[in-house]
């Protein structure tokens, strides 16, 4: 008995590892704003607001009086190049064969489409990896990563994409969820997705798994310590590697 399960996710996303520079601004009104300086792109000012409620705005330099036009201007010669946002949509796709009564052979693969968002800015070209994490129904509270798979992904221009298929892994498993003989195995859990630059930086990562996803919302780190991991290795739900 055979199966196929291909599973779609989509998602806009890109994060970025730096954090512009908080400043306080004018508008030619007079009016004081605190911003978070994002880019300086011609005359256009792309800024974040601080605050609860943080959100991205696109603003001419003309709005702002005099004194914070020239306080926008040098502080944008610090910054570094503004990396765009990516529409990300992984395909991974399950092949099952039984064995026998319980036992499971499955072949994971994945397909990943990347999109530029930015009808202005080209995305830099990166290092990608997936890396694959399984979980053994005994023992449900660790991932264990099953295989990495990196990739090289070219420069995007603005508005357009780029697929890869992308290599997995095969595994067995026991599927039996009651049975005091069950022997084991991990069976695909889920998988994390980084794009990395020439340093190292991740510009973008994206997860399956809604666990995985709010550790690394809490620490982004996590998602870097998460991709330089060896197949094998095992992590709890915090994602720290079990010894």
């Amino acid at each position: 008995m055979k199966a196929s399960l291909p599973v779609l996710i989509s998602a806009f996303f890109c994060s970025s590892v730096w954090a512009g520079p908080v400043i306080e601004v004018r508008n030619a009104e007079g009016k004081a704003l605190m911003i978070e300086l994002l880019a300086l792109e011609g005359d256009n000012v792309i800024f974040a607001t601080t605050g609860g409620k943080a959100k991205e705005h696109t603003l001419g330099i003309l709005k702002f009086d005099t004194d914070s036009q020239g306080k926008i201007r040098e502080e944008a010669k610090a910054l570094p190049p503004r990396v765009p946002k990516l529409d990300i949509e992984v395909v991974v796709s399950k092949r099952r064969e039984k064995r026998g009564y319980y036992m499971v052979d499955q072949e994971v693969s994945a397909k990943v489409k990347l999109r530029n968002l930015s009808a202005r800015i080209p995305f830099p070209a990166t290092k990608a990896a997936i890396t694959y994490f399984g979980r053994d129904r005994r023992n449900p509270d660790k991932y264990k990563v099953m295989s990495k798979r990196p990739f090289d992904v070219e420069g995007l221009a603005p508005n357009k994409g780029a697929e890869k298929e992308v290599l997995g892994f095969k595994t067995s498993f026991d599927s039996d969820n009651k049975g005091y003989g069950n022997v084991g195995g991990y069976e695909y859990d889920s998988y994390l997705l980084t794009l990395t630059d020439e340093a190292g930086n991740i510009l973008a990562h994206k997860t399956s798994d809604a666990g995985v996803r709010a550790v690394i919302e809490k620490d982004a780190s996590k998602a870097k310590q998460l991709s330089e991991l060896s197949a094998g290795a095992l992590v709890d739900k915090n994602l720290e590697v079990v010894q």
